[in-house]
């Protein structure tokens, strides 16, 4: 192709078609400039594709763990909402001097005891990370997820903390008035009191009890509308990947 047109411009020379010869000229760098700005364009879109399939496989990674946050939170939720059924059923049995119950000693060491869950995902933040929150187009959604990592997972994990050393904050009263055995097989224990009679008849007993159910009201109260803040973000994210793959 360049032997053909150099052979055009070597016969005009030849000619002495000067004028004809400049158009030429000018036509030909015309048309090098052209190849040379579709190619650009080509590599522009090329590259644009690849950073839109780089946002689509981030988004799709976020999904699963935000998936897998709604699922844990989901989890410790139902946890407390137990807590705080047993902290009732202890505290009515108590108030009411009902008579000893051996289904106390498990009611009492979930009441003081908490095992939380904090698996929480961030793979796909920290692939976010790597590859540059811009590679997100959506700003709002950026600036979401970026706050429900950044902030309000690290909240999470922090009640979640607290809730599982609630049982220190009453270590007096756990340890003058139960006795603490292991279950044999699989995780856990259970908590007898010492004298039963006592302890019903004694108000500075009962008042932990009462400490704990508000406690943990309020740490579910908390957690639930974190839940809720990972459930929108994940509907965003929902929302932002049917938009990219149509």
């Amino acid at each position: 192709m360049i032997k053909f047109f150099r052979k055009i411009r070597q016969n005009m020379v030849k000619e002495n078609r000067v004028s004809k010869y400049l158009l030429y000229a000018v036509g030909e760098i015309i048309l090098v400039v052209i190849g040379i700005l579709i190619a650009l364009q080509i590599n522009t879109w090329n590259k644009n594709k690849q950073l839109r399939l780089s946002e689509i496989e981030t988004l799709s990674e976020i999904q699963v763990a935000l998936n897998q946050d709604v699922s844990v939170l989901s989890t410790n939720l139902k946890n407390l909402e137990t807590k705080i059924l047993h902290s009732r059923e202890v505290i009515l049995h108590i108030e009411n001097k009902l008579p000893y119950e051996k289904k106390l000693d498990g009611l009492f060491m979930n009441v003081y005891y908490h095992r939380g869950y904090k698996t929480f995902n961030n793979s796909g933040f920290e692939l976010l990370k790597e590859r540059g929150f811009d590679i997100i187009q959506n700003t709002e959604l950026r600036k979401r997820i970026t706050k429900h990592y950044t902030t309000d997972l690290s909240d999470i994990i922090g009640i979640l903390t607290r809730v599982e050393q609630l049982g220190l904050i009453q270590a007096d009263n756990l340890y003058d008035n139960f006795k603490l055995t292991k279950i044999t097989e699989g995780f856990g224990g259970i908590m007898t009191p010492y004298d039963y009679n006592q302890l019903i008849n004694d108000p500075k007993v009962l008042g932990p009890f009462y400490h704990l159910e508000l406690l943990n009201l309020t740490y579910e109260r908390n957690l639930t509308g974190f839940k809720e803040k990972t459930e929108e973000v994940l509907k965003m994210v929902n929302t932002e990947l049917e938009e990219r793959k149509k």
